[in-house]
Parts: structure tokens; sequence; C-alpha cells
């Protein structure tokens, strides 16, 4: 009777893969890697990278999955019901926090959202401004509920402001993660960057 795996094990044997993939190609590059590179590090054969996934596109497209689903996550759970300048500022630390939680976590997603993704190809491109692009929409929602409970600016333009938000988030994200900086160092960009979304966006 054949060997058949158990769910559990395919998962298990597929976050491998994806543990040693998102290492490699921080290491590498996304197109100096190779399934052999992967496969080395986990020490099993090539064949049974394939079993898992197609290719080290397929892979590098599951990383950005799991890039979206965790930061989906970060908003989702915080939704844009807040009731006063001051809850929203703490909403923003929160969701702040989490996001730098990410990527401090794992400093390699960060290299690969920002850096290594833009190199693979344009589909990859486009993938990594989605992510933004979604996080900027869920961000105008939290704005739009300000705007509606009359804490922020009601001439505001929430999609440009959606955007400026979310790229000032991203480039703190990146910074504190590629310079693994410790909280002490983080403090001062978190107080910054809050005071500039507050500032620029309360009556």
């Amino acid at each position: 009777m054949a060997n058949i795996a158990s769910p559990e094990k395919i998962a298990r044997r597929r976050q491998d893969i994806l543990d040693a993939a998102i290492d490699i190609f921080a290491e590498k590059g996304f197109h100096a890697s190779g399934i052999a590179d992967i496969a080395t590090r986990l020490g099993i054969g090539h064949g049974t990278v394939y079993r898992y996934y197609k290719n080290k596109r397929d892979i590098f497209n599951e990383i950005l999955n799991l890039l979206l689903s965790e930061m989906s996550t970060v908003v989702q759970q915080d939704p844009p019901n807040t009731n006063s300048l001051a809850e929203y500022q703490q909403q923003l630390e929160r969701i702040a926090d989490r996001l730098i939680a990410i990527f401090r976590e794992r400093p390699q997603l960060a290299r690969i959202a920002f850096y290594e993704s833009y190199g693979v190809d344009a589909d990859i491109s486009d993938a990594v401004n989605r992510i933004q692009e979604l996080f900027a929409e869920f961000t105008a929602y939290y704005l739009q509920n300000g705007i509606s409970k009359a804490f922020l600016r009601s001439e505001m333009n929430t999609a440009i402001a959606a955007q400026l938000v979310t790229a000032m988030l991203m480039e703190t994200v990146k910074h504190v993660a590629l310079n693994d900086f410790s909280d002490e160092q983080i403090e001062p960009w978190r107080h910054e960057i809050l005071r500039l979304m507050i500032g620029g966006l309360s009556r």
C-alpha cells in the first residue's frame, strides 16, 4: 500500500519549504536562488520540493500570499469604528506596532517585499503594489470613519491621504526591519510618523 502523507504532514512540509525559501531568497535574491538551494537547506531531494510546489515562482507567490494574509489580519483586528481623535491615534499605534512586528520577527520578508519582488517580473511587481493598494484601501475606511464622526478634516481627499499614510508606514516598516532596530531605536520613528499623521489629518 502506498504511504500517503497526512494533511498535517503535507502542511508542515509546505511550511518548511516556504520558510527555507524565504531565507534563501532574502540571502541570494530570487534569480540567483534555485530549488536546489532550498532542498539543500532542508536536507531533502529536489523532487520532494516539486511535490509541493511547481517551481520557485510558485513558492514566491505563496510568500506574497502569506504577506498579504498577515497584513490583512493586522487591519481586520482593528475595525474602523473609533469615535475620537485620541481613540484613532491609539488605533494607529496598534496597527503600526503590529505591522512592524511582522517584519521584525522575519526581516527577510521585508527584503523580499521591498527589494527582491521588484526584480522578478512585472506580474510579481504588480502583486506587491496591489498589497500596498489594498492596505491603502483599508486605511481610507479609517479616514472616512473619522470624517463622518467629525474628528478628521472634512475636506480631506481620503484616497490620496490613504496612499500617503500607507507610504509612510511602509517606509518605517522597511527601515526598522532591514536595520534590525532595537525597541529604543524604533520609538522615535514610531513617534514621528504618528505625529505627522495625526497632525496632518486632524481638524
